[in-house]
């Protein structure tokens, strides 16, 4: 094989595995699944991971919004939690995974803030990471 075949099989590879990838993006997105009791009165809807996103209840509407208030909460405050203890495990990482990490929601996310760029200009200070204090 030549180094031209070689590269155009690789690059064809990599062009189905893209494909593929989009795909399985896209089939996962749409795995959640939305189901209704036989008697028409329940209707519950999780997302592609099993979290319950929304529930109906035919005749006590009111009840169903509180108990996805509640289910939110929960699940907000149980995500909080792991987030504690990893930041526990991670130690002195932690403070550089707060602008990474955040504590999923259901509700439509803020958009991020744009993280900072660094500067690749030369630094002129005296405050090298190299020199220790005096």
């Amino acid at each position: 094989m030549t180094p031209d075949e070689w590269l155009a099989d690789f690059e064809a590879k990599t062009a189905e595995l893209q494909r593929n990838a989009v795909a399985f993006r896209r089939n996962l997105e749409a795995a959640g699944q939305t189901v209704t009791s036989e008697d028409k009165t329940l209707t519950v809807t999780v997302a592609p991971n099993g979290a319950l996103l929304d529930l109906k209840i035919a005749q006590n509407p009111d009840l169903a919004a509180r108990l996805i208030t509640l289910v939110r909460q929960a699940r907000e405050g149980a995500a909080a939690n792991v987030l504690g203890e990893f930041r526990n495990a991670v130690g002195g990482q932690a403070g550089q995974l707060d602008s990474d990490v955040s504590v999923p929601a259901f509700s439509t996310p803020e958009p991020r803030k744009p993280k900072q760029q660094l500067v690749e200009d030369e630094d002129f200070s005296d405050n090298s990471i190299y020199r220790r204090p005096l």
